[in-house]
This record gives structure tokens, C-alpha cells and sequence, in this order.
């Protein structure tokens, strides 16, 4: 008999759950006070350094503002520590490094900043003047991210670069600096910069016919925040291998009375004149020249979002899910696509199908990610996703190097991590896992696949969230036997690997629970949703292992994704956050079942908390410009009699902190828009009430203009699978007078 599934309990937020904590601001610390005579000495200088270095500029053109570098101490990079009021005159406009803050300087901003510095005695400019190690300017080899010598090259082989400028947060001064770039490559006798649609703060042009002597005039440009080429992008493809023909029960045309979701695939196409694919295909652009295109990656990705379990012989562990195509051919068989084409075809295609919420771009570039910031085009799908409403799954990507990674990983240092644009944070990025073995070759089920790339991605935000199945190999790659079968380019069923293939299986889950549920639910929702199913079926997780695995593997169908067992009860809490203000839910419905004769709490808790904070690309490793922390623990009275609380149920993996230096850990893992907590408690631990409590903080020197919403889930269950815990959590919820719902979904879900 199959196992009972109840609905998820969606709670209603309630005006009283929103209070303001007690806090409490103390002084302003002064770093290493005996030794500030001498730093605002040193200080000093440097401001006059910079002066010196842009003495040209602003003599030659007056009003163009120029930028420097900010570099605070160590023990200083957090917020509360900012100089914010020492540079008020000279505004911080970004962030690039961790503890690097950009400046816009101008002659009168620089003369006010040395007379604080030398002058100003009170407590708040002396603690700002302690926090700064160094002030440089912002010079040519800053901005020349590629090398001079790939700058040239690239010159005189496409004479095409990508000219980032700086983002002075100020209409007037961008303006002048634009204004002076159009002017500069005017100047060396070039076409005028093309603005490219990036979005948000980036400011990036195309500036064409580049030669290699005008490559350092470009950089030297006092507005040019980086000069470097255009990444390309290109299928991450292994060699498919033919198995036989197919038949028609292999691939089954779509039901007629099924309402099936629609996903797109952004990849190199699918073969029109496939009889098994073609019904499935419900609309179709072409961006590659037809003798180009290789349609072999395009048609195996396809056959996995129509119908991945089907294809692997019933295989339970693929999903029970199918869904329609918007096939976009843009992949070219050879040389890859330029990323200022794949943005092109990306703003064409997005506004064109708005019934797709839910795309698969199963490829990448060669590049691994930046510790200090995120791509520009991780940033452009961002904003697209933004805009548009719309979930990017992304592939991990493939490390190709012989030989191979076993498991336990070996290091390989930093050549086998992610690469752009698996880099997006408002996109999922998927892993891949092994299903079957062969005793040569390199992993067992379920270990991440020999050819996998892994997180973290910037500044430490865990990448990837999923895995999924994409086959295993043995050091050099070879796979016969344990691959993921799909369909190849000339219709036959076929074998392969690659992260490239573990995609679509997420794609095609999150697209068919986006489609159950009822119109209206918040990306963050069916994201939450999605790798909290993953938790709830994964062991605890560590920090070695989850650069692998992310959160997990989903399940393999809406129905597991979206309901409870009746040994479990997961709630759903989506509270609009603002700084300075709590959510805070208590006393928290804990079930009598998991309460020990004493009293003392025991079972099993997983938590995933999901928001989309605003974002800033100049603001480079806090590109996150808020962050929201969730904690679930008992709320008793204090020997003062006040209740505190004392969080229980702690993040997870434990032992982050022993991969990374304290301050990556507090500026960049600590910023994840997605993170879990679990606990499971075996020998109980005191606590007569409990609360769940959610907190907002921002960046130095923001402030959201609107609330930030965030979903919350919440998973109370007995490990032994016996106790009736969601009818408990069910009841009790009733007597404290909470207003729920259930999740609501579509008719089509038998639960």
C-alpha cells in the first residue's frame, strides 16, 4: 500500500509577529590607539599620492572623478566597523576585495578627507581612521583583469573587448565619465562604445576594431573599472554513445488531456525532424547558422526533460516527471557563443515565452569563479530572473583533466570548482551524482560523479544547492554502462555523462512543482520547496562534502516535494522582513510525541530558509546587500525572569568555519540566500517553550526600499517513522490559534 501524504501547512504571518529585539550599541572601538599619530600621518600621504597620480585628470578635465582603493584592517572588515563618515566626502561607490572599499575622489572630496584625518579628535572620526590600513589609487593594472598579453592577443585576433566603467552612483559624474570614455576611443580612431544591456548597476560596452596599441590607453582610462575579453560559452559535452534504435513505447508522445509545464532549453538544439521529439517541441527559435549546428547535446538534454525515467529503464531514481520544450538553438558546434550574443539571444527569447518559468542552460565557460565576486553574466541572469520571474537551472560544469577525481575527493586545488555562469545566485546549479558502478571506475552511487566541478561559488555561498544523476566513469572518462541514457542526435537511444545531463532532471522536477502549485506561489517557495526535499532525504551534511553535494539530491516527484508523511509536518512561514524588526512565532507547536516523559524535547528538525536579497554588481564580494538568519530554539525564563532564547537547531554543515578564515565565513557564507539548519536529538534537551525567530540585517550604507520576503520551512518528524506527528503539530497549531492553509495546489495532485 503506498505511504500516506498529507498537505504542507502554510501559516499565516500576524501583525504581533513582528517585534523589534533589544539591542543595545555600544562604543565605537579605536583599533591600536598608541599608534594613531602615526597612521593619520601615514594616511596622510597616501591621500596626497592619489592626488598626485590623478594631478593629470583633473587638471586636463575638471570635473571627471577619479577612484581609489580603501583597504581596511583586518580585524575592521566588519560593518560596524566602516570609516562611513570619514569618507562622507569621498562616497564609497563599491567593494572589490573583502575589506577593499572604491572611493570616487575628486580634488576638493581628497582636501577635506586629509583635514579629518590630520585633525578631526572626536571618538567616531578616531575609531574611523583606525579601521584603514592603506588608501591607493586605482591604477591601469587594476583594471586589466585579463593580462596585457591575452588583451592583445585577443585584440588582434577578434579586435573586440568588454570595457566595464565605474558606477559613481551619481547621474551628473557618470555622465562626464561616459562622456570622456566616448572621447578616449574616439580619440584612437575606434567605432563608438556599445552599451550592453546588463542591467542594474553594471556598466559594460563592446568597443570594437581594438588593436593591440590601444589596449593600454582603454585601461589607462580613468573611468575603466576592467578591460578584458568576452567569455564564450559552449556545450559542457562529452561523446554520446549509440545504444539502438528507438522505439515508440521508448518515447511516447505527449497525453492528450495532460496539461503539461513548459521549460525552455538554451542550448544547441534539438533535430527537427525527430519523430519522437518533435511532439513534444511547442516552440522553436533558431540563432545558428544551420551548418553549424550539432544537434546531438540539445536532443539529450530534451529527451531527459520529456521523459529521463522512462529512458533509464524505470530507474525510481529518476523523476516520474515530463514537461513541453521551448527549444532554443544557440549553441554552435564549434567555438562557442560570445557571451554578448548569448545575452542578445537571452532578451529576445525570455519576453517571447512568458508561460516558461523554469529554463535549463546546460552550459559554461572556461574560467573557474572568483572568490572576491561574481561573473557578469552570473549578474545578467540574475537581473533576467528578476525582471522576468523566471528560475535558471544551471549545470556545475565538467572537469576534463586526466585523471580523474575519485572519492574521497582528491585536491585538486582550485581547477575543478564551478565556472560562470553556474556562479548565478538566483539560479540553481546542479552537481552531479553517480547510479551505477563499474568495479574500474572512480565513485559508487550516489558519490559525486569523477568529472563534477564543485563550490563554492563567490565569496563562499554554497554551489552547487543540487545534485542529481549524470552518470560515472572511469580516470579517463570512459563510461560504458554507466551513464544516463537519452537521446541522441539522430534519434537512437544513447549513453552519457556529464553535469550537463543532471540538470535537466532538476529542471523538469521544478518545473512540474512550479505547475502543481496553485498560480502565484514566489520563486522563493518552489525553490525552498525543492532543497528542502533534498535535506529531508540527505544525511548531515559537512563542509567537505557539501562543495559536491549542495543540499542533496530532490525528490523525483511533486508529490514527495509537496506533501508530508504522517510522521512528519512541515511548515511554511513567508514573512516580509524589514531591518530592525523580527519575525518571531511563539510558543512553537512541539508535538507530544516528541517530548520524553521529563519533559525534554528529542526527534528530528530540518529547516531551509530561501530569499532573494537585493543585489549590487559594484559592490563585487557584498554583491548581497542583505541577509536574513533564522533560529528555532527554546524561549524559557531566566534566573531574571525574562524569557531568552536559545537556538537549537543549528546551521548547517557545523564545521564551515574549519575551510574557511573567519572573515570569509562573516562576509560571504554568512550572506547565502539560501541556507538549512538541522538537528537530530536523541537524548532530548530541555525546553518548555520554543520559538522560530527571523532577522533582517543590511549592509553598511544600505537600506532596502521595500521589505524582503523569505520562505521559511520548517520539518518537525520522528526518526523512527511511528509517531503521529503531523496530526499532533496539526492540533496543537489549532489551540494556539494559528490561521493556516494548506499548500495549495493544482487538481492534478493525488496525494
Amino acid at each position: 500500500m503506498a505511504e500516506e501524504r498529507l498537505p504542507i501547512k502554510i501559516v499565516q504571518a500576524r501583525n504581533e509577529d513582528y517585534q523589534r529585539p533589544e539591542s543595545g550599541f555600544g562604543q565605537r572601538k579605536v583599533f591600536d590607539e598608541e599608534s594613531l599619530p602615526a597612521l593619520r600621518e601615514r594616511l596622510s600621504e597616501d591621500v596626497a599620492k592619489v592626488e598626485a597620480a590623478f594631478a593629470p585628470v583633473f587638471r586636463n578635465t575638471p570635473n571627471m572623478p577619479a577612484v581609489a582603493r580603501v583597504r581596511l584592517k583586518e580585524d575592521a572588515i566588519a560593518k560596524s566597523h566602516r570609516p562611513a563618515t570619514l569618507l562622507a566626502t569621498t562616497p564609497v561607490i563599491g567593494v572589490e576585495h573583502f575589506g577593499e572599499l572604491l572611493i570616487s575622489v575628486r580634488p576638493s572630496g581628497l582636501r577635506s578627507l586629509v583635514d579629518r584625518i590630520k585633525h578631526d579628535e572626536t571618538k567616531t572620526r578616531r575609531a574611523d581612521i583606525s579601521t584603514i590600513e592603506t588608501i591607493l589609487p586605482y591604477r591601469e593594472r587594476d583594471a586589466l583583469r585579463d593580462g596585457l598579453d591575452v588583451l592583445k592577443a585577443e585584440a588582434t585576433r577578434e579586435h573586440v573587448l568588454k570595457l566595464r566603467l565605474f558606477d559613481h552612483r551619481n547621474t551628473a559624474l557618470n555622465a562626464i565619465v561616459y562622456k570622456g570614455l566616448v572621447e578616449r576611443v574616439m580619440s584612437l580612431g575606434l567605432p563608438p562604445p556599445e552599451e550592453l544591456p546588463y542591467g542594474g548597476d553594471i556598466r559594460i560596452f563592446k568597443v570594437k576594431g581594438v588593436t593591440p596599441e590601444a589596449v593600454e590607453p582603454l585601461a589607462r582610462f580613468v573611468g575603466t573599472q576592467s578591460l578584458s575579453v568576452f567569455p564564450r560559452y559552449h556545450s559542457i559535452e562529452t561523446a554520446s554513445i549509440a545504444v539502438r534504435n528507438l522505439a515508440p513505447n521508448d518515447f511516447p508522445p505527449p497525453t492528450e488531456d495532460v496539461v503539461y509545464p513548459v521549460v525552455g532549453i538554451i542550448d544547441s538544439g534539438t533535430n527537427p525532424e525527430d519523430p519522437f521529439l518533435h511532439p513534444w517541441i511547442v516552440g522553436r527559435e533558431e540563432y545558428v547558422p544551420e551548418l553549424n549546428r550539432s544537434y546531438d547535446h540539445g536532443s539529450f538534454v530534451a529527451g531527459l526533460i520529456a521523459h529521463s525515467r522512462r529512458l533509464n529503464q524505470g530507474d525510481t531514481r529518476f523523476p516520474e516527471t515530463s514537461a513541453k520544450i521551448v527549444d532554443v538553438v544557440a549553441l554552435p558546434g564549434k567555438g562557442g557563443l560570445r557571451e554578448d550574443d548569448l545575452l542578445s539571444i537571452l532578451e529576445e527569447v525570455l519576453p517571447k515565452y512568458p508561460e516558461v518559468r523554469v529554463w535549463n542552460l546546460s552550459l559554461g565557460g572556461d574560467e573557474c569563479c572568483d572568490d572576491r565576486s561574481f561573473s557578469d553574466l552570473a549578474m545578467k541572469l540574475d537581473e533576467l530572473q528578476d525582471r522576468y520571474g523566471v528560475l535558471f537551472v544551471l549545470a556545475a560544469g565538467n572537469y576534463t583533466q586526466v585523471p580523474l577525481r575519485g572519492w574521497p575527493p582528491d585536491d585538486l586545488g582550485e581547477a575543478d570548482r564551478i565556472c560562470s555562469p553556474a556562479d548565478s545566485l538566483r539560479g540553481i546549479t546542479v552537481g552531479s551524482i553517480a547510479h551505477l558502478h563499474r568495479p574500474t571506475y572512480r565513485v559508487k552511487p550516489d558519490e559525486p560523479s569523477p568529472f563534477s566541478r564543485r563550490g563554492p561559488g563567490p565569496v563562499f555561498v554554497p554551489k552547487p544547492e543540487l545534485v542529481h544523476h549524470g552518470g560515472n566513469c572511469d580516470d579517463t572518462g570512459q563510461h560504458a554502462q554507466t551513464g544516463v541514457m537519452s537521446i541522441d542526435a539522430g534519434g537512437q537511444l544513447a549513453e552519457n555523462i556529464g553535469t550537463s545531463f543532471a540538470a535537466p532532471l532538476v529542471t523538469t522536477l521544478l518545473a512540474n512543482v512550479d505547475h502543481t502549485l496553485a498560480p502565484g506561489a514566489s520563486r522563493n517557495l518552489v525553490k525552498g520547496l525543492v532543497i528542502h526535499s533534498a535535506m529531508l532525504a540527505s544525511e548531515k551534511l559537512t563542509g567537505d562534502e557539501i562543495r559536491y553535494r549542495g543540499f542533496g539530491k530532490p525528490g523525483n516527484d511533486p508529490v514527495s516535494v509537496l506533501t508530508c508523511t504522517p510522521w512528519s509536518a512541515t511548515l511554511v512561514f513567508e514573512p516580509d522582513l524589514v531591518a530592525g524588526v523580527d519575525f518571531v512565532r511563539h510558543p512553537f507547536p512541539i508535538p507530544p510525541s516528541l517530548r520524553t516523559p521529563s519533559g525534554k524535547v528529542r526527534g528530528g528538525i530540518v529547516m531551509t530558509l530561501v530569499y532573494d536579497p537585493p543585489l549590487n554588481g559594484s559592490f563585487g564580494a557584498e554583491y548581497c546587500r542583505t541577509n536574513v538568519e533564522a533560529s528555532l530554539g527554546t524561549y524559557d525564563l531566566g534566573t531574571d525572569g525574562k524569557r531568552h532564547h536559545s537556538r537549537e537547531v543549528p546551521p548547517e554543515p557545523k564545521d564551515m568555519a574549519k575551510l574557511y578564515e573567519r572573515q570569509l565565513i562573516e562576509h560571504g557564507f554568512k550572506w547565502s540566500p539560501v541556507k538549512v539548519y538541522r538537528r537530530i536529538i536523541a537524548k532530548g534537551i530541555k525546553g518548555d517553550q520554543w520559538r522560530l525567530n527571523v532577522s533582517l540585517t543590511q549592509r553598511s550604507g544600505f537600506a532596502a526600499s521595500a521589505p524582503q520576503s523569505a520562505a521559511i520551512l520548517v520539518t518537525l518528524f520522528d526518526p523512527s517513522k511511528k509517531a503521529p506527528i503531523y496530526n499532533e503539530v496539526t492540533s496543537l497549531m489549532m489551540q494556539l490559534g494559528w490561521a493556516t492553509t494548506n499548500l495549495e495546489v493544482q487538481a492534478r495532485l493525488r496525494t
